[in-house]
């Protein structure tokens, strides 16, 4: 007579539940790993007083569900500092780690302010956006 209970009906029931739910998948349409564009839709530049700071970019994923804006903060020697949304929240990039520190939600230029790490406001110039690599190029 074969005994249904002890820690082995636990682990066959185990093995055999475990088995079935291992058989679902998720289905992924095409488009979804297909690269998308980001172009670069505006330009600030960073200044506290006189001094340059940092470039301020508004991108924009050309995604086949419609576009995803966001900002990014990029140092002089185009070192990437942080992110911004469009609904002002901002986090610092962290080197060698895949998430970033969130800095919580601010107007943009005390945001800018606080990744950059300075003191007092930053003014924001806006400045002409750089043309496509490929603008005025002919195969």
């Amino acid at each position: 007579m074969i005994s249904l209970r002890g820690p082995a009906v636990a682990i066959a029931l185990g093995l055999v539940l475990g088995g079935c739910a291992s058989n679902t998948h998720t289905v992924h349409a095409a488009h979804d790993f297909v690269p998308r564009a980001v172009v670069e839709v505006e330009r600030y530049e960073v200044r506290l007083g006189e001094r340059k700071l940092a470039l301020l970019l508004q991108l924009e994923i050309r995604d086949h569900d419609g576009p995803l804006r966001f900002w990014r903060v990029v140092t002089a020697d185009g070192s990437w500092v942080g992110h911004a949304t469009q609904q002002g929240r901002f986090s610092r990039r962290v080197p060698f780690r895949d998430d970033e520190d969130d800095l919580g939600i601010w107007p943009m230029a005390q945001g800018v302010a606080r990744l950059l790490s300075v003191e007092g406001p930053v003014q924001l110039h806006q400045l002409p956006v750089a043309a496509p690599a490929s603008a005025g190029k002919s195969n």
